[in-house]
């Protein structure tokens, strides 16, 4: 009888995260596996909110190193630090018009000074089809753009999708890039990565602005504020989603609520893993926590950061005011990470 006890057979990089990511809910749908595959061996499931094999794997674990919520990378992130670090934070006005940014207007303004100074060649955000309310990733290459595609998706956050095109893009030198937390970190991640592929996708990748995030929606979620409040989801101009209610804005100023409470249902289980509200891995973190309504908290946690602000300042794109209330902010992520199981 033989000695030889036969191996274990190798398990293929996009099986490891289907068994430890997926098939346990804890997918935050940020797509950075997908992005980051040279072999274009994973697509998104929209229905289900998470990726599958599409075609064969090319076994170069470089989704390994992008996901946020695999392994070490998933434990590295999780902590009780809710503003995480940073060199200054400020309550901030636009001064710019755009009907539909979202509170203070800060990052349309931040990302117009990038463009108009060509600090970046453009912007990768997330836009919206305005009939059905389907929010998609998008590039902004001219400030009209962005004024385009101004306002928060609560729907989708796969704006690293646009990034795989982009990069191969030789007119491209320099990118911004805006995302929810679960996207900042997977761009931490890649940022961080020695794999080739990774390397040359973040290579362009100039700023990361964060969004302060406690949760997001499936696709449905949209579809079921319209049939609540018996209006057409072409007649939504805005939402907004605080204080424990979503706020949506109609045609013609009108201006309906409904308990966040009561759209629970719709929000995406990999959301219940997330251990991060400010998106601590960016280079400027916003949100309306901890500012005054029509205003926008803004955290510069980089030199990068913090140059891009100074730039808008000096354009008079925004103007800061006082009045940042930090322990709102606080208080706001600590009731995230407890309610996640995560304090």
């Amino acid at each position: 009888m033989s000695d030889n006890v036969p191996s274990k057979p190798a398990v293929l990089p996009y099986k490891e995260l289907e068994e430890a990511v997926w098939n346990k809910d804890l997918c935050a749908g940020c797509r950075a596996c997908i992005t980051v595959c040279p072999g274009n061996t994973l697509a998104y499931d929209d229905t289900l909110n998470k990726p599958y094999q599409y075609t064969p794997c090319v076994d170069c674990k470089a989704c390994l190193d992008a996901c946020p919520r695999y392994g070490k990378n998933y434990q590295s992130f999780r902590s009780g630090d809710i503003l995480g670090p940073y060199l200054d934070v400020r309550s901030v006005r636009s001064l710019l018009d755009t009907p539909r940014a979202q509170n203070g207007g800060a990052v349309t303004a931040l990302l117009t000074a990038a463009l108009e100074e060509e600090v970046v060649d453009c912007a990768l955000v997330m836009s919206s089809d305005r009939w059905i309310q389907k929010a998609f990733p998008t590039v902004a290459y001219y400030p009209e753009d962005l004024r385009k595609a101004a306002g928060s998706k609560y729907d989708s956050n796969g704006v690293l999708e646009a990034l795989k095109t982009v990069a191969k893009d030789t007119s491209v030198r320099s990118i911004a890039l805006v995302g929810t937390p679960c996207t900042v970190e997977s761009a931490a991640l890649l940022r961080a990565s020695t794999n080739e592929y990774a390397v040359a996708l973040t290579a362009k990748l100039r700023f990361v602005l964060g969004l302060f995030c406690f949760e997001s929606f499936d696709n449905a979620m949209v579809q079921d504020v319209a049939k609540r409040l018996e209006v057409p989801t072409w007649n939504i101009t805005k939402m907004n989603a605080g204080e424990g209610r979503m706020t949506v804005h109609l045609r013609g100023g009108e201006v309906k609520h409904l308990p966040l409470q009561s759209l629970g249902g719709h929000v995406r289980k990999g959301c219940k893993a997330c251990p991060d509200f400010t998106a601590r891995d960016s280079d400027i973190s916003i949100g309306s926590v901890g500012s005054q309504p029509g205003l926008s908290t803004v955290v510069i946690r980089s030199a990068a950061g913090e140059g891009l602000f100074h730039i808008a300042e000096d354009l008079h794109y925004l103007e800061a005011v006082p009045g940042v209330d930090i322990g709102a902010i606080e208080k706001v992520g600590k009731l995230k990470l407890k309610k996640n199981g995560l304090l």
